[in-house]
């Protein structure tokens, strides 16, 4: 069960709004007081701040006609203090919930890469996903935290300050702001380039990512035919056009921001040119000119952080931009809740009926072409072929880690797509080919849950003929295992997988080729244990899929396959006495062991 309610269902559709409609509908509108209460402090400190100018010229109007200052300087000092305070509230106000929306986009996007279908990792790589996850969701926390203050912040201040502006002369307003509005107008061409240059350049850093970490995990191979040369030039390529779009987006900003400048030194030459003789003529005052010229520094910083707001938005809504790709990508449960769900506790009768399936990637070319068998409820079914048959596929489309065509797979005469996909896999117990061991400690990577009975993970490793391993082990069942297990042997890897799945007891047990690293011995007891494991009065249906014909002895019936075509089926007795590739491979793989005599019998 979810520890926590789904915020939101991401499913795509054409109407999709934009991505940062998207995210002020989806997270940020829940902390609409707070953003609001922190906006209304901001209106109050930007209204302090341009009121103060004002205060500023009266206390010069006030010394030229001989009045007392004392009043002014003592509102001025309040007010200054109010600004701090005031400031400081609206910053908790509008930080915080940045952080919160940090929280929860990187939790709901992370609940959602796990229920991703696989054909989606087929398609993207790692070390992109994982820039997603980590330097976008920073991107968009700085978007609606700083950023998000900044936007408000800076249109508060520039509409304030206009409005205090031309209370004391519209026409040097419109005087000095012209020029401030053709150099923004300057800045425009630059806003589109920003986009798409920011997407460009965070793609190309999960690039890098993704080659780093390729290179890291296969660092032995690396070494050992001494190519690090090569995968030096090959990072470097990567690194060059990142380097590149980088700076292409850094000619734009710092071409922005000196048109600013140089628009706010034509506003503030006009300032002196106009303003002056105004004076002069008696339209304004001498106080009311440096309330005004005030107003105007004041105007200048927020109008100069603009080109890094810009920046900011930019970039923040490409990043929202590639979360939310993520976030759409179609889940391996398309019919939600709506399955069947039949009931547990025993090993199910599958039947397959003339199974066609090719991958998403690759949909001209079948790996399963007109496939069909029938599996009795409780049986132990071995899969034999030669690499490539299509051995791990067809478990993979039992397991539903890719859907089947409709009709095709049945679960007690129930069709498999039409079952709930959690309870279903559920009943599953699965050691794959290639078994996956997080950076943890055995016990942890056998049970899963922490909630996992610790009585439950010993016998599983009994089962899995692991307890003389784990003598050798600095920290027996709590030994960490490294990142993917590197700590520990092929068959050692393999039979933490198979103690995983006897652990999980369920109702459908799958060894995919789970014990090819392990010796003759070994094998034996293994096979032992999950023909045990059908004598028990709830019988687990299990399929053993195995290139070592050993393994498949004592399987009540075993599927040959052969470019992904079913050739020949049958008990192992029965198919080493008929001619074909099972009793070709049956007697090589003998006469390697030197059991020839076996051949025979």
């Amino acid at each position: 069960m979810r520890p926590y309610p789904r915020v939101i269902d991401f499913v795509k559709h054409d109407n999709t709004p934009s991505p940062i409609v998207r995210l002020l509908r989806h997270y940020a509108w829940r902390y609409r007081w707070s953003y609001s209460v922190g906006a209304a402090f901001l209106w109050v400190t930007n209204w302090l701040t341009v009121s103060i100018p004002g205060e500023i010229g009266n206390a010069i109007d006030g010394l030229r006609a001989g009045q007392g200052i004392g009043r002014y300087a003592a509102l001025i000092a309040v007010m200054g203090l109010a600004i701090i305070v005031v400031r400081s509230l609206s910053r908790i106000l509008i930080f915080n919930p940045g952080r919160h929306l940090e929280y929860e986009l990187r939790r709901d996007l992370f609940d959602r890469l796990l229920r991703l279908q696989p054909s989606f990792y087929a398609t993207h790589k790692r070390g992109d996903i994982v820039s997603r996850a980590s330097n976008d969701i920073t991107w968009v926390r700085t978007l609606v935290g700083y950023g998000g203050l900044q936007i408000v912040n800076v249109t508060l201040a520039v509409v304030l300050t206009i409005w205090k502006m031309a209370e004391l002369s519209p026409k040097l307003t419109v005087l000095v702001l012209l020029p401030i509005l053709v150099g923004m107008a300057a800045v425009q061409w630059a806003i589109r380039r920003l986009f798409w240059l920011s997407r460009q350049n965070q793609e190309q850093l999960g690039e890098i990512s993704e080659h780093v970490l390729g290179s890291l995990q296969g660092v032995a191979a690396i070494q050992g035919f001494v190519a690090e040369g090569a995968f030096v030039d090959r990072f470097e390529a990567r690194n060059r056009k990142w380097l590149s779009t980088g700076m292409k987006l850094a000619v734009i900003r710092a071409a922005a921001l000196p048109l600013l400048v140089l628009a706010g030194g034509t506003a503030m030459f006009a300032l002196i040119a106009v303003g002056g003789p105004l004076v002069f003529s008696g339209a304004l005052t001498v106080g009311e000119l440096a309330a005004f010229t005030a107003l105007l520094t004041v105007f200048l910083p927020p109008l100069r952080s603009l080109g890094w707001m810009l920046s900011v938005i930019q970039r923040g809504r490409a990043a929202l931009e590639r979360i939310f790709e993520l976030m759409d990508a179609p889940i391996d449960r398309p019919e939600g809740e709506t399955g069947r769900v039949l009931p547990a506790g025993r090993g199910p009768a599958i039947e397959f009926r003339g199974l066609d399936f090719a991958y998403p990637d690759e949909p001209e070319r079948l790996v399963i072409e007109g496939f069909s068998a029938g599996i009795e409820a409780g049986s132990v079914v071995g899969i034999f072929g030669r690499t490539g048959a299509g051995k791990s596929t067809l478990l993979r489309l039992l397991a539903r880690l890719y859907n089947p065509p409709a009709r095709t797979v049945f679960i007690d005469g129930n069709d498999l797509v039409g079952l709930d996909l959690d309870h279903w896999r559920r009943r599953l117990a699965v050691a794959p080919q290639r078994p996956f061991l997080f950076s943890d400690s055995i016990a942890s990577n056998i049970g899963l849950d922490e909630a996992a009975d610790p009585e439950l993970i010993v016998e599983a490793v009994g089962r899995a003929a692991l307890a003389a391993d784990l003598e050798s082990l600095p920290d027996a069942m709590e030994t960490v295992v490294g990142e993917r297990g590197i700590m520990l042997s092929g068959g050692q890897r393999q039979r933490v997988a198979l103690a995983r799945a006897l652990h999980r007891r369920g109702d459908v047990l799958i060894l995919d080729d789970v014990l090819s690293a392990v010796d003759h011995e070994t094998e034996a007891r293994l096979v032992e244990t999950v023909a045990a494991l059908t004598r028990r009065p709830e019988a687990p249906t299990v399929f053993i899929a195995s290139h070592r014909l050993s393994a498949l002895r004592h399987c009540d019936t075993v599927l040959v396959l052969d470019q992904g075509r079913l050739i020949d089926q049958g008990p192992h007795r029965e198919l080493i006495d008929r001619p074909g590739v099972y009793r070709d491979t049956w007697v090589i793989q003998s006469q390697r062991a030197g059991n020839v005599a076996e051949v025979a019998s």
